[in-house]
Order: structure tokens, then sequence, then C-alpha cells
């Protein structure tokens, strides 16, 4: 008499990853080389151009009036600029920086509502106003990455 032979057969396992969003992605980037600091000055010295400015306006959901008090100019005079300056274009660059790493944890709808709230560790202050310096910027980046760890105050 013949055996038969059983085969046991593992399902397939289909991992979906998020696609990791990053500043080059939000500013619409080429990407190779900045990763590298000094790279990333050059190319803050040769300016942003409006294109990548209306990408980050696009994700962030920021207006006008909004962007133009975080890079210090009219929204008039944003609405006219095709090149950045290098401080308008390394504010940029952080923003979209800081706004890859909030979307990435809470998604892009989470990321919005959390930057409305007031924020209990952070004296009740409401993230979306913190976004006109790179200190708040940079406390407002220390606070997700906190909730990344669970490290909760």
């Amino acid at each position: 008499m013949k055996k038969k032979s059983s085969k046991v057969s593992e399902p397939e396992i289909v991992i979906y990853q998020k696609s990791k969003l990053t500043p080059e992605k939000i500013l619409n980037l080429d990407t190779s080389g900045l990763n590298n600091p000094l790279n990333r000055i050059e190319f803050y010295r040769s300016g942003l151009t409006k294109s990548s400015f209306e990408s980050f306006k696009t994700t962030s959901g920021l207006d006008y009036l909004s962007l133009a008090k975080v890079l210090g100019v009219s929204a008039k005079t944003l609405q006219r600029k095709q090149f950045f300056d290098t401080a308008q274009s390394e504010r940029l660059y952080q923003l979209a920086d800081f706004y890859a790493v909030g979307i990435n944890y809470f998604g892009e709808e989470g990321f919005r509502k959390w930057m409305e709230r007031p924020l209990f560790t952070l004296d009740h202050h409401i993230p979306i106003n913190l976004i006109d310096s790179s200190e708040g910027i940079e406390l407002l980046k220390t606070e997700i990455l906190r909730l990344q760890h669970g490290i909760a105050v």
C-alpha cells in the first residue's frame, strides 16, 4: 500500500507597510544627498521653490496667513514668492521634518487634530501656536517622540 504524502503549506503572509513620510516627500524634493547636513546647508542656500512650499501647504493643511506668520513674511509676499531665502528654506524643511514625524505617528487627520488641542505637558499650549519658532518645533517633536516611546507625564 502506498502512503500518500500530505503537504502542509503555510498561508502566505502579506505585510503591508505604510510608506514612511519624509520631509523630502512632503516638499516634493529629490532625496539624493539631503541626509548629509552639509548638503542640506547648500540646499537651503539655493532656496526652496514655490512648488515645494505648495506641496508643504497641501500636506500641512495650513493657510497662507498661518504660514506667513511662521515664515516671517506677509501673506501677499508669500503668494508672490517663487524662491525662498536661506532662513525660510531652512524653516520650511524643519517644519516638513516635524510634520513627517507627526503624520507618521498620528496619521494625517490625527496629527491635524493633535496640533489644535492644548497639551497638558506643555502648560496647555496649543501646538499650532508654537511652530513659529525653532524651539517650539523642537519641543513639539520631542513630545511626539516621547509618545512613540510610551513616556507619559
